[in-house]
């Protein structure tokens, strides 16, 4: 029932009122009066001239539920802004008289659709004891529910039902009313002349200005008119105001649109400035509005991403790809390249120790990036491995910059050895997957000792990069001696596009993790813009410390990448395994020297007796697993007699040497030995154990004349010595031919724990744990069939030949530009969001990325601004439930007490948001004083508070059936089961959730996708969507979102002239739709006319931690956030003191 201000007038009864009124007018529109004026005067006897009074009983009568043809269908008014079809329901008491679930003001096709009680079933418990399985209850129950909701409305889809945007209130008839305040300035107005107000609700005269609500005003107010009345709660209002003159003639708001407004909450309060004048209007001038993520102007792989000669790129590596030689009489340096082309007889007559590194193989490949020089700029940085008196160093600097393009590095001869002992003894066994006990590591990791050593190293690195360094340059980093490159590289060179090679393995996250400095480790390595893996099993495990440690999620890329975001900056991942250069390979193939060591070797064998050459190539260190090999190779002699005799073992061991020319892994290499000799005594000459460093042409003239390759290593991150085997033993020539001495295409025995046994075709794999299996699968080799061995032979000859270094090389160059290129077409400013880095660096990253939220921004506007919208999502600004975090947080009740002050302000308007229940958000709140003031929404919006209405009154949003809960609950339950840390959240009514939170990450992500397919499969059929949020899998009502509700907002302000600063923030995928409204509010709407003055519409939509996102902006924590609101809070409190001293001095 209306409120009224006249107190000496009753309120008006709508229930004696036996008029027959033929037809209700139309909105007046623009122009001010009914569009069919005659229809009062056949209505109304003596029609308006008459003098009727206003507040007689003369209004419309209600509708009938089930009328004739002239009422059985409401008529409807059209809302421009909304798009809102508003029934025009039935009085008052109807209203009272409807169901405690029904709609108040819905159309009346969605109150049947929808109407009833919510549907809140428990049976799944009845259900688990029943003796069908699983598949078959959730297919009674699919069933089921498909039934019941689209039994609700015959005729029709459920897609139809739900996707009927209808904001349905309240649980009872005084809960679903909403009293407006109207106040207006009137000032051509006489004595004995009214102002009413109508509009397109029974409330106020469906347009008969007879049937509004008077204003009433005084003496003291004048010529401020107010007036009070009661609506339903929900609907969509068109109104304008209408001076009634003494003499029975009307003056209707011509000049301006019907003005709108929704009644929510308890208590609408409406300012609508001077009569016939619309205070505020949203303004489009046509400006191009920022798009963010706007989709890309070309196909990804069409791209400029080719090498050109202006390009430059610094390889940076521990140990420079060149030898360096002091003369012994003269004393001067010399040096060469370590590659083919170099001089082999020089280099082979060279027979100094061999030094221990990271990975010797990655040598090879450093070198063989010279290659590139014809297509562009190429310069080395790294050490040279000796010892250089600083009187030399400068013109040692001047000789390797103009005759290699080398930039040396020069360390003092203790921190090299202090360096290369911590990456060899600590760093090496952890990324080889060896847990470490000793002491030491905890040691090495301490204050002041080595860690810190490695830093110090890391930059003397990057010193040279950043001197020389200028925009646009690539810079590639090789290996675990230098994993905080990227983070020094990145802070000083905030344009470099770097690449990380690990051309050892990575380790799984249990081992990786007891790292001390693990995620500072992580944290340098995610400053690189690409991370190369040669075996995707490492970059899984990579990925996987990722997420185990920090909490980062990736994702598919494309062009065969995985995408990172970490702290705004972009991170792609490859996995593939470099090749050798075939080419050169195969020219010298053809030496003479080569084909003289194969008879040599042809001879040697023959000598011997034996027919079946076994080759196994390594390290003498445990990480090959020699004795392993060896152990194998007597099983298959006494698994298999016929071998005995005919078969040998060629196992080339070669020593390894530290800086200060020790040899190392001497207790392995007795105990090599002493294995070698126990085969030896018991099969004679079964083992020919070499202990040197082979030069090519001996090497290559064994590999083609053995029968099988064998390798045990136990782990091993990058070995060319397989694909150097495949091509020797592929090389073909007329001459060899002629002399009998074609290769044998000998076959590959690969311990699986080499990266290379996951990428050449046909190769056996084996696990070299396993003695028995490992000498079978040695024996099946040897006996297969020669037109099969042919076969395999022939794809990994192709394979080798195609997949080069240099190949290599330039793809992993072109995926760097690709990537690059593709964040420059979706708009980046890659000058300053491609260095978005974090770790070592001292600059704070909120001072380099380019689409920060800036605090100095959102102030600036704040204070500019009239009518203000923030809206906050809860989920950004908690840990997640049943996490340590949540337990623990303290930063909540600073953000409360900052809500506390922004409510306080005239012309902010607050929504906090919420995926939890009513219950659970009013308990987080329970410390807000100001919490009647805040607009809240529950369960994605299902339930939502208007500002001003009291915590008690909440408004529903769309009534569902919830019978499909029953079929998600038995499937979440029993995904509960199997995933230790997780929970089923069923105490929502338009949802149930899945949270796994605090599960392993890993597999959380892995049962949540799996889960996901599976409710999409059972639940296609129903008016439900699936969403996989972070760290939970909803399954939700459709219709049921924070951006259904968002719009909703947005609608009812727009209806009132909009807002001219406009706050949210948002921090997952479910958040998405709720920044594509705002950024169409943004796009339409730029400009707003206040109160005659023009202002500038600021919307700021912030993610919190996720990129991408159709976000403007973003910020990275919590801290963020609250230092944000904090700002804006004391920004109030400063306003709201000076407007209290300003009354204090105008009261004096």
């Amino acid at each position: 029932m209306p409120f009224s201000l006249n107190k000496d007038k009753p309120p008006r009864d709508t229930r004696n009122d036996n008029l027959d009124i033929p037809d209700r007018p139309l909105s007046p529109g623009l122009g001010g009066r009914p569009k069919s004026p005659d229809v009062f005067r056949r209505g109304y006897a003596g029609g308006l001239s008459g003098g009727a009074k206003i507040n007689s009983p003369v209004v419309v009568p209600p509708l009938q539920q089930n009328g004739d043809a002239n009422s059985s269908t409401p008529k409807k008014v059209a809302s421009r802004e909304s798009g809102m079809s508003i029934s025009r329901s039935g009085s008052r008491e109807n209203m009272a008289n409807m169901p405690r679930n029904l709609s108040s003001s819905s159309s009346s096709s969605s109150a049947s659709g929808m109407a009833g009680s919510i549907s809140r079933n428990r049976s799944q418990d009845s259900m688990r004891g029943s003796s069908k399985d699983l598949a078959s209850q959730v297919r009674q129950l699919s069933r089921k529910g498909s039934r019941e909701d689209m039994g609700s409305s015959p005729g029709s889809s459920c897609n139809d039902l739900v996707n009927k945007q209808v904001f349905s209130h309240g649980v009872s008839d005084q809960s679903a009313m909403t009293r407006v305040d109207l106040h207006v300035e009137v000032t051509s107005t006489s004595p004995g002349d009214r102002v009413v107000v109508t509009g397109s609700i029974q409330e106020l005269g469906y347009w008969d200005p007879r049937g509004g609500v008077e204003l009433q005003t005084n003496q003291v107010e004048f010529p401020q008119w107010s007036a009070t009345f009661a609506a339903p709660s929900g609907q969509s209002v068109e109104y304008k105001y209408v001076i009634m003159k003494a003499n029975g003639e009307m003056d209707w708001e011509t000049k301006i649109e019907n003005r709108m407004f929704t009644t929510e909450g308890n208590v609408l309060t409406l300012e609508d400035g001077k009569f016939d004048v619309e205070s505020a209007k949203l303004l489009n001038k046509d400006f191009v509005s920022v798009d963010r993520s706007k989709p890309l102007k070309k196909n990804i792989l069409d791209l400029p991403v080719e090498l050109e000669t202006t390009d430059t790129i610094y390889v940076v590596t521990y140990r420079l790809p060149l030898t360096a030689k002091r003369d012994p009489d003269t004393g001067a340096l010399s040096f060469q390249w370590l590659s083919f082309a170099s001089d082999s007889t020089q280099r082979e007559a060279d027979n100094s120790k061999v030094m221990r590194s990271e990975s010797r193989h990655a040598g090879y490949v450093v070198e063989n990036l010279r290659a590139l020089r014809a297509r562009c700029r190429v310069l080395y940085v790294g050490g040279l491995g000796i010892d250089i008196p600083p009187a030399e160093q400068e013109a040692v600097t001047e000789e390797l910059m103009s005759k290699f393009q080398c930039i040396p590095v020069f360390l003092p001869p203790d921190m090299r050895a202090e360096y290369e002992d911590f990456c060899h003894n600590i760093l090496k066994p952890i990324f080889h997957f060896v847990h470490p006990t000793s002491a030491d590591v905890c040691r090495a990791f301490a204050s002041e000792a080595k860690w810190q050593l490695y830093s110090a190293v890391n930059r003397e690195y990057v010193k040279p990069v950043v001197q020389n360094f200028n925009d646009g340059d690539l810079v590639l980093v090789f290996d675990l001696g230098l994993m905080m490159a990227p983070t020094l590289i990145g802070s000083r060179a905030r344009t470099a596009n770097i690449c990380f090679f690990f051309n050892t393995p990575f380790p799984s996250s249990e081992i990786f993790r007891t790292m001390p400095v693990r995620k500072e480790a992580l944290r340098s390595l995610l400053n690189a813009d690409l991370i190369q893996f040669h075996c995707f099993t490492y970059a899984r495990h990579f990925l996987s410390c990722c997420s185990t440690l920090l909490g980062i999620e990736h994702r598919p890329a494309r062009c065969g990448l995985v995408n990172l975001v970490f702290n705004g900056h972009h991170v792609n991942v490859r996995a593939s395994h470099v090749g050798i250069d075939a080419e050169t390979l195969n020219r010298r193939l053809q030496e003479e020297r080569v084909l003289t060591e194969s008879d040599f070797w042809a001879e040697k064998f023959r000598r011997m007796k034996k027919q079946v050459i076994l080759v196994g190539y390594d390290d003498m260190e445990p990480l090959s697993g020699i004795t392993l090999k060896l152990r194998a190779y007597r099983s298959m002699l006494n698994l298999f007699p016929e071998y005995r005799a005919s078969a040998v073992l060629v196992q080339v061991a070669i020593p390894l040497h530290d800086s200060r020319g020790e040899m190392m892994h001497q207790e392995y290499a007795q105990a090599v030995t002493k294995l070698a000799e126990e085969i030896n005594e018991a099969y004679p000459n079964a083992v020919l154990m070499l202990h040197e460093k082979m030069p090519f042409a001996p090497r290559v003239a064994l590999f083609t004349i053995a029968d099988v390759l064998v390798n045990s290593a136990v782990r091993h991150g990058l070995s060319l010595v397989p694909l150097e085997f495949v091509l020797a033993g592929g090389t073909v020539d007329a001459e060899a031919s002629s002399r009998g001495k074609q290769p044998k295409m000998g076959s590959l025995v690969l311990s699986e724990f080499t990266a290379c046994s996951r990428v050449i075709p046909g190769a056996m794999r084996t696990n070299p744990w396993r003695e028995e299996d490992f000498a079978r699968s040695i024996v099946k080799c040897l006996r297969q069939p020669q037109y099969e061995r042919k076969h395999w032979h022939s794809q990994q000859f192709e394979w080798c030949q195609h997949n080069t270094v240099l190949r290599w090389a330039e793809n992993i160059l072109k995926d760097m530009k690709m990537a690059r290129a593709n964040l420059i077409e979706m708009g980046e400013d890659v000058a300053r969001t491609a260095c978005c880095r974090v770790g070592l660096v001292k600059s704070s990253y909120k001072e380099i990325s380019s689409n920060i939220l800036k605090l100095a921004d959102v102030n600036t506007a704040y204070a500019s601004g009239k009518t203000r919208l923030l809206i906050f999502d809860v989920d950004v600004l908690r840990p997640p439930k049943g996490s340590e975090e949540e337990a623990e947080s303290k930063s909540w009740p600073q953000f409360v007490k900052n809500l506390d002050q922004l409510v306080l302000e005239t012309g902010n308007v607050v929504f906090l948001l919420s995926s939890d229940s009513v219950e659970h958000l009013l308990l987080l709140l329970k410390r807000c004083k100001g919490i009647e003031k805040l607009g809240l929404a529950a369960e994605d919006g299902y339930y939502y508070k208007w500002p001003g209405s009291p915590a008690d009154r909440w408004d529903q949003r769309q009534h569902v059936k919830a019978q499909w809960k029953d079929v998600c609950s038995l499937l979440m339950n029993s995904y509960k089961e199997r995933t230790t840390g997780s929970y089923v959240d069923e105490d929502q009514v338009a949802s149930i959730t899945w949270h796994y939170g605090v599960s392993n990450p890993e597999f959380g992500q892995i049962q949540a996708k799996e889960l996901l397919n599976h409710l999409n499969d059972t639940l296609e059929h129903l008016p439900v969507e699936v969403v996989l949020g972070k760290s939970f899998v909803r399954v939700r009502h459709q219709g049921i979102t924070k951006g259904a509700l968002v719009s909703h907002i947005i609608q009812h302000f727009s209806s009132r002239g909009g807002v001219d600063f406009l706050l949210c923030f948002g921090d997952d995928r479910m958040d998405e739709d709720m920044f594509n409204i705002l950024r169409d509010y943004q796009n339409g709407a730029q400009y707003r006319l206040f109160q005659g003055t023009e202002q500038e519409v600021k919307v700021f939509t912030c993610t919190v931690g996720r990129q991408p996102t159709l976000a403007g902006y973003c910020l990275y924590t919590f801290e963020d956030v609250l230092e944000l609101s904090s700002g804006l809070s004391l920004q109030t409190k400063r306003k709201l003191r000076s407007a209290a001293t300003m009354l204090e001095l105008s009261a004096l």
